[in-house]
């Protein structure tokens, strides 16, 4: 319920934002250089509301290459976003000069600023730019001819399509299929899942939890070896993970008694571990 409203909001939200947008009147050429001169000229006032009106009345262009990258990974608003973005940086650097229309020179920077959005945000692996274009371009290619040839097209018949070696091709194909989810299948149909497989540092070994086991029960046995004071400051040091001054206080001596009588028993443990271990073995 939360979802569909939160979608519904976006939604909304974009609509009313492409409605906004169309309030803004389109440039003609003759506009466009004027605002162009007025940006490379040296009235930092007039330049900057220059810039302002060229970008405003080009937010429908960015909105509409947006709706060519649907089903990339990323939201349509961010997709929108992302073009802004690039839309700002052409508004700047736009030269009537070159030959070509604001739209056209403003579209690269659009498209460019979205495909870097595209390869950083969607991929848990980042991959170049131009890398990403291709890995795109590829697909379609993928689609284009399986519907022309009714059959999944091999790496050659899309190298040759596209003008590629068939090398690259198959890299890129292998390299798009590499990342995968830990919760996928090892194998289709089985339980299973990748996550499985991976091992857990903070887990403890069986063999190695029975034999710390059997060290304390055997450390507990051995108590009843030692003299009552000894056994008393065992069980509060091993037991009740007491330190040498908590114990010193509890008992009335002095650190370093506490921790002579502690070695001393320690010392009887061990030979007696050491006697039950030999009686193991025989």
């Amino acid at each position: 319920m939360l979802q569909n409203e939160e979608f519904s909001e976006k939604k909304d939200s974009l609509k009313q934002y492409i409605e906004e947008i169309s309030n803004y009147s389109l440039l003609s050429v003759e506009e466009e250089i004027k605002l162009a001169r007025q940006i490379h000229g040296n009235n930092e006032k007039k330049r900057q509301k220059a810039i302002e009106t060229l970008i405003l009345s080009n937010l429908r262009l960015v909105v509409k290459i947006a709706h060519d990258f649907r089903g990339s990974g990323l939201p349509i608003a961010d997709l929108i976003s992302e073009g802004n973005i690039g839309l700002m940086r052409s508004g700047r650097t736009f030269d009537p000069n070159l030959g070509s229309k604001f739209s056209t020179y403003a579209a690269w920077w659009i498209k460019q600023s979205m495909r870097r959005a595209i390869a950083n945000q969607t991929r848990t692996i980042r991959i170049p730019v131009q890398t990403g274009s291709k890995m795109n371009r590829i697909k379609q290619a993928r689609l284009l001819l399986k519907t022309e040839l009714g059959r999944e097209p091999s790496d050659l018949e899309v190298a040759e399509y596209l003008d590629l070696s068939e090398r690259t091709v198959a890299s890129l194909r292998r390299s798009d299929n590499s990342i995968f989810s830990l919760q996928d299948k090892i194998v289709e149909g089985e339980e299973n899942s990748f996550e499985e497989l991976i091992p857990d540092p903070n887990a403890v070994n069986p063999g190695t939890r029975i034999s710390d086991e059997d060290s304390l029960a055997l450390l507990r046995e051995g108590l009843d070896s030692l003299d009552p004071r000894e056994r008393e400051i065992i069980s509060m040091r091993y037991f009740e993970n007491k330190t040498l001054d908590e114990v010193s206080q509890i008992i009335g001596r002095t650190r370093e008694r506490v921790r002579q009588i502690q070695n001393q028993a320690l010392a009887k443990l061990k030979e007696l571990m050491i006697e039950e271990s030999e009686i193991v073995m025989s």
